[in-house]
């Protein structure tokens, strides 16, 4: 897009639709070793984008943080050791941190400008997760790393962007084989997936690759505004049912202390599990392929 105003973030969410946000400041504008990087103070107050796509948004950066990380570690029973991949920005881990039984979390993290922005500049989003000792911080391209992994995790969390670039090979059939082999026995691996209105092939890529591996699968819903479409899917995949009872959900949550989340609930997580016809319907369609 050309002849933009100054003071405008816009991103094409797919072709010939747009999102704006007012800029009031640019506070870093530039590409890293992998790719561009901006973080602005915005209506919806600081803003990280990568490759011109928001990551976060000080607004709403809770809703999608936490519907990443509470379905899965609230479906384990106590979850032990935690492998985040991506995440720059501290969202991820920090909602990990509010289980108490997380005595380990491992961090992978491609971009290290990234991570020193986030730490500059959103220093509300990571809520200090860089100081806590349960927290091990590594740079490093997360699909690499993990082919050294010995220790088996009980949940690995895949927080990134979309599978192009930097981020394209942790949604390929090779790393989600690596991440069901160092899996605990009842472990589980969660990811976003894209919204299922705009970008259908990207979930149904997701839910196949994941039916290959894994007996158990189960994708669910969220809403994040600041996404495109703002339906996002997120996938748990699990070699265990990954079925919980609702009055087991709600013991976890009194249980764990996750009282203060600003969107999940037990009642959220229920019902993010109820598909609409027609997400039921792609996902129909790519086992029928």
């Amino acid at each position: 897009m050309k002849d933009l105003p100054e003071d405008l973030f816009v991103e094409e969410q797919r072709q010939g639709v747009f999102f704006g946000l007012q800029v009031h400041r640019w506070l870093e504008k530039h590409p890293t070793a992998y790719q561009d990087l901006i973080v602005a103070e915005t209506t919806l107050g600081r803003l990280l984008a990568l490759d011109g796509k928001v990551m976060v948004t000080e607004a709403d950066e809770a809703f999608y943080h936490e519907m990443l990380v509470h379905p899965p570690l609230m479906t384990h029973p106590a979850p032990k050791r935690v492998l985040v991949i991506g995440g720059g920005d501290g969202g991820t881990v920090r909602e990990v941190l509010k289980h108490p039984t997380v005595q380990q979390v491992t961090w992978v993290e491609i971009d290290q400008q990234v991570l020193s922005a986030c730490r500059k500049w959103l220093p509300r989003v990571s809520a200090a997760c860089w100081q806590d000792p349960r927290v091990s911080l590594i740079v490093s391209p997360g699909e690499k790393w993990l082919r050294g992994l010995s220790e088996l995790q009980d949940i690995i969390i895949v927080d990134g962007s979309d599978p192009v670039g930097p981020s394209q090979a942790l949604f390929e059939q090779p790393f989600f084989a690596n991440c069901s082999q160092v899996l605990s026995p009842n472990g589980i691996l969660a990811l976003q997936c894209g919204s299922p209105f705009y970008y259908k092939e990207e979930v149904q890529m997701v839910w196949n690759r994941l039916n290959r591996l894994f007996p158990f699968v189960r994708l669910y819903l969220g809403f994040v505004p600041t996404y495109p479409s703002g339906l996002w899917t997120y996938a748990m995949a699990s070699t265990t049912d990954l079925q919980v009872a609702p009055a087991e959900l709600r013991d976890r949550f009194r249980g764990r202390g996750l009282g203060q989340c600003r969107y999940y609930s037990p009642d959220i997580h229920i019902a993010s599990q109820i598909l609409p016809p027609f997400v039921e319907e792609l996902l129909a369609a790519e086992s029928a392929g």
